[in-house]
């Protein structure tokens, strides 16, 4: 047995009895129920807890085989989610759906869409589709009994953060060359390592230029399935500073950013309406100065000298604004996304950067 348990939710018994059964079956410790409210009760209060399977959808049980006539629990899993986090930021989750599915309709873009919004909720550490469990359920299992039972998981309190990748995206014709070309099966996201060993690193400059288009991906640690990061565009700020980094990660050089490494446009300022009086140099400096009654010399009472002020550095007003757009997508809290070293007088991203390289869709 583990030291520890997993706490699952669904409102259908068929489903909660056949999670159990193999999470079982694994030795693991679970602790079943139907309720949400109960199973916000059973995270709060038992510290062994430190995973959850938590369904999307919840119906008050027992649910009615009519559809119209079925009610919605109080708390949906996104709102046991939150209450769970709240109180237990150690506990990780994994989402379980059969909505994502519903929703898209056949839609491809719109289920990634639907999928990616489950996972980038706070504290959840990836989903799995009920659909994926119908059709493989002994691949669907092992998935998931290996993610609970990794070490790294299950020793460490804090939540698995997940991998930004820069994908680099071709026509197919281009992929699929660049597949054979490295001697491996043509999956939908190519990685660049082998290019480089092949063509050394010169050759990522190559792709950089050749690519169609740009994109940021955000890789989970389970599936290491990729959701595209549609608030930062290729041409912002924050794109180029994930996009330095990843190169150096790939060269396998030090992974920093310095201000001489940023290049970026200054904001123009508006246009003063009127223009400053010219004043006479000694004119001012006699008002600014007086001479007291002993006869000293010194400032007027009153008058301020306005000093040079301190102004951020570009970079770290972007690496700032970068910090706070990725703790939106659940990389982490923006305090501690990157590092700046005195030393080297440069920021250190806290979280892995990679490239691949993708098929662009018509």
């Amino acid at each position: 047995m583990t030291d520890f348990s997993v706490l699952l939710l669904d409102d259908e018994p068929t489903w909660l009895a056949l999670h159990e059964s193999r999470l079982k079956q694994a030795r693991l410790v679970c602790h079943p129920t139907q309720d949400a409210k109960e199973a916000i009760k059973i995270a709060k209060t038992n510290p062994s807890l430190k995973f959850a399977l938590i369904d999307e959808i919840l119906y008050v049980t027992p649910i009615p085989v009519v559809e119209e006539q079925r009610e919605m629990q109080r708390w949906q899993g996104s709102g046991v989610i939150r209450e769970i986090v709240a109180q237990r930021s150690d506990i990780q989750i994994i989402v379980v759906t059969a909505a994502a599915v519903s929703r898209s309709k056949g839609d491809n873009q719109l289920f990634r869409r639907e999928t990616a919004k489950l996972r980038r909720q706070k504290g959840v550490i990836d989903i799995i589709h009920k659909s994926d469990i119908q059709e493989d359920p002994e691949g669907s299992y092992k998935w998931l009994i290996d993610l609970l039972k990794k070490p790294a998981l299950s020793i460490k309190a804090d939540v698995v953060t997940p991998k930004v990748m820069i994908g680099l995206g071709y026509t197919k014709e281009v992929h699929k060359a660049m597949a054979e070309q490295m001697g491996i099966a043509r999956k939908q996201f190519l990685p660049i390592a082998p290019l480089l060993e092949k063509g050394g690193q010169r050759i990522l400059d190559e792709f950089w230029q050749k690519a169609t288009e740009k994109s940021v991906l955000l890789e989970m640690p389970g599936s290491k399935k990729l959701d595209r990061l549609h608030g930062i565009k290729p041409e912002s700020s924050a794109f180029n500073i994930l996009a330095f980094l990843a190169q150096k990660t790939e060269k396998q050089i030090q992974v920093i950013i310095r201000e001489q490494d940023y290049h970026f446009s200054r904001r123009q300022s508006r246009k003063q309406t009127s223009e400053l009086p010219e004043y006479e140099p000694l004119a001012v400096q006699d008002y600014t100065f007086g001479y007291d009654t002993d006869g000293r010399r010194g400032l007027r009472s009153g008058v301020q000298i306005e000093g040079k002020l301190s102004q951020n550095s570009p970079l770290k007003v972007a690496i700032h604004r970068l910090s706070r757009q990725l703790s939106e997508f659940n990389l982490g809290p923006a305090s501690q996304l990157f590092s700046y070293e005195l030393e080297n007088g440069g920021y250190h991203p806290n979280f892995e950067l990679g490239i691949v390289l993708y098929a662009v869709v018509d």
